[in-house]
């Protein structure tokens, strides 16, 4: 092995699962995009299950525990820990997060950056054990060295709500894999005289896909419309026959999960997020970096970040359901029959994204002084 291959750091990035989700997507993304002159990338899952394999970069090495859940894995993913070595680990989503600061102690040399993508109010408002969940993020957030958001949201909310003013949390957006999203994908067959309206996302209460099917029957659009939800999650069953006693049947349809979404996105007339909480929604980057124009509610974390750094109109951030729906009569159908010019801001870029999260890294225990 050369001096060269000494100096790389090695980074070791652990998921839960390959699961489909925008945190695991933007993991693997941060991952494959590091300068391999620099640094040593690994990969480690709890469980392999999940159809995100094919992402990974191939000169990746690729470790799964084979468990099912973080928290029985804790023995396995310390002895892991020791025989890797890594210099840094970085994690993402809360429960693995905590799991993995929690091994901290026993690794002095390493740095742990965690990733937290969602806003804390989420757990506060939608889980039974809000009050554990603020204790468990106080005692093992201030262990990490850095955290790491994509939405100066969510690093308020935990100043304000859960108390966290001294931790080092910077803001990291989501980089957007321009060249694979843009990739030479067939667009679906679209009537001109019909809008197409398409949402991506797990099939859960989180994303307000409940409450935009129940205010349809109130769109009454001038044209012929059509709604796509792609995804799949524990709300299916709930969606569909919500759909059947709406009467919707011919105007929405419940798609399934798809490994490339880009091509329906890129076909649609506009992409529509109608969720309760996000973090950075990932899919409204993929679908401006497509040429698709969203209408968004304003609870959806940091969209109002995304909607200031793009063009006029290119995201438009609604009050509530009534005002979605006259957003929804604005849009006219148009003959698409190629991907249209991108519309992502040029922060989300991976050039942009890359730079900065490798500043990160090499920052050693002067994080703090980073603008």
């Amino acid at each position: 092995m050369t001096d060269r291959n000494f100096s790389k750091k090695r980074i070791l990035f652990i998921l839960p699962s390959l699961n489909s989700g925008g945190a695991e997507r933007v993991l693997i993304t941060l991952m494959n995009g590091l300068d391999r002159e620099k640094f040593d990338p690994q990969f480690l899952t709890i469980s392999s299950s999940g159809e995100l394999r094919s992402l990974i970069a191939p000169d990746i090495p690729f470790t799964s525990l084979e468990g099912s859940k973080v928290l029985k894995a804790l023995p396995a993913l310390f002895l892991c820990l020791k025989k890797l070595s890594p210099e840094i680990v970085v994690t993402t989503m809360a429960h693995l997060n905590i799991v993995t600061l929690f091994l901290k102690p026993f690794f002095p040399r390493t740095r742990f950056i965690v990733r937290e993508a969602i806003v804390p109010s989420f757990f506060f408002e939608t889980q039974k054990r809000a009050w554990l969940i603020k204790i468990l993020y106080r005692i093992f957030y201030p262990l990490a060295d850095v955290v790491i958001s994509p939405a100066q949201k969510i690093i308020d909310e935990f100043q304000t709500l859960v108390g966290l003013r001294r931790v080092v949390h910077i803001l990291l957006h989501n980089p957007v894999n321009l060249e694979k999203i843009r990739g030479d994908w067939p667009l679906p067959p679209k009537r001109a005289d019909t809008v197409q309206f398409v949402c991506a996302g797990r099939l859960h209460p989180q994303k307000g896909f409940d409450r935009l099917i129940a205010a349809l029957p109130r769109l009454h659009h001038p044209y012929p419309w059509h709604l796509t939800i792609l995804g799949k999650g524990p709300e299916q069953e709930n969606l569909q026959r919500l759909i059947n006693s709406l009467a919707l049947e011919s105007h929405v349809t419940l798609a399934g999960l798809s490994e490339t979404p880009w091509p329906m996105m890129g076909s649609a007339d506009a992409f529509l997020l109608p969720s309760r909480f996000e973090g950075l929604p990932n899919v409204v980057l993929e679908s401006l970096a497509v040429g698709t124009p969203v209408i968004a509610t304003r609870d959806s974390g940091g969209i109002e970040e995304i909607a200031a750094l793009a063009a006029p109109e290119a995201v438009r951030v609604v009050e509530g359901m009534d005002d979605f729906l006259e957003a929804m009569r604005q849009v006219r159908p148009a003959d698409i029959s190629a991907l249209r010019p991108s519309l992502l801001p040029e922060a989300f870029h991976p050039q942009s994204v890359n730079r900065r999260f490798e500043e990160i890294l090499c920052a050693g225990r002067d994080t703090r002084q980073l603008p």
